[in-house]
């Protein structure tokens, strides 16, 4: 179990550190000038001393070191729009991008598992159609789209929800959530029932749960306690992915309600090129996917017993 974490831990570092640099060699790519873009007003002398600042006087592999430099003393650099290290940009944006995930993650077990349970108890029959239905909607909907037509619906015409924002407050927080959260959870909703209930059918056709019925179990009881911790293994791959990618930030639902995470941070980086940032944003990403996949595998090992030989 140590050895399984601490390699798991070694390729996170390192899966980390190739996303980082992968960026950083695509950001230095671009023919710009970050300093114009930033402060386009801005004399010569001024622009030349904040590209010595940022180090983007030099060439790919002076700033590529300046990176590493600043990587190695637990810094990500100055952020070239804010003024401020990248560091504290992520911390404030951290949290409420994790609120996010974790508000999207419960929606999305609460509302896929139930789904999927039924569809595999009601096969071939309406529940499991119109189940069926859900998914195929909530797979090829855009975010985009969803989250557009939550606002317009939901928000504006009928005003259930706030248009956007952070809110202020324990509730008022929750009730800004409710509408980004279930952007973020619809595609996942779908994926989630579409899998427990696949793997939900092959368990109830295993020996053990022919075994239940002839022993007189009601059917509640096998799907519940026998049938469904087997089927939990896909799903807990499926959620711990997720969670890691919406950790990351999720940029449309998040820019779409003005929800300051990570995501939107991300955008505007990308629009204002602050090269720091961006960097900062996909190792920080980079970090929670893969320690997401080393907490789904733990699970894994938790449901599966024969997975520890």
């Amino acid at each position: 179990m140590i050895a399984l974490v601490v390699r798991r831990l070694g390729w996170a570092i390192l899966v980390a550190w190739f996303a980082a640099t992968a960026t950083f060699a695509a950001i230095a790519a671009i023919p710009s000038d970050p300093v114009r873009a930033i402060a386009p007003h801005a004399t010569p002398e001024v622009a030349e001393r904040m590209r010595a600042y940022y180090c983007l006087d030099r060439g790919f592999a002076g700033q590529y070191g300046c990176f590493l430099a600043h990587l190695a003393r637990g810094e990500l650099g100055e952020s070239v729009r804010a003024g401020r290290p990248v560091t504290h940009v992520i911390a404030e944006r951290a949290w409420p991008s994790l609120q996010l995930a974790l508000a999207a993650i419960v929606l999305q077990l609460a509302v896929g598992v139930p789904l999927g349970v039924v569809a595999a108890a009601r096969r071939r029959r309406w529940p499991d159609r119109a189940t069926a239905a859900v998914t195929v909607l909530g797979q090829s909907a855009p975010p985009f789209l969803i989250g557009t037509l939550f606002l317009y619906v939901l928000a504006y015409r009928f005003g259930w929800f706030p248009l956007g924002g952070y809110g202020s407050g324990f509730f008022d927080r929750l009730w800004h959530l409710v509408l980004p959260a279930a952007t973020c959870a619809a595609p996942g909703v779908a994926y989630s029932a579409r899998t427990l209930r696949s793997d939900l059918i092959d368990a109830l056709h295993a020996d053990y749960v022919r075994t239940a019925r002839a022993k007189g179990l009601s059917e509640r009881r096998i799907v519940i306690g026998h049938a469904l911790r087997n089927a939990l293994g896909p799903l807990a791959s499926i959620t711990g992915l997720s969670f890691g990618l919406l950790v990351g930030g999720e940029v449309i639902a998040e820019y779409i309600f003005a929800w300051p995470g990570l995501g939107r941070e991300l955008l505007l980086a990308v629009l204002d090129q602050d090269g720091p940032v961006i960097v900062g944003i996909v190792l920080v990403s980079a970090l929670a996917i893969a320690l997401a996949n080393l907490a789904v595998d733990l699970v894994q090992l938790r449901l599966d017993p024969r997975l520890r030989e």
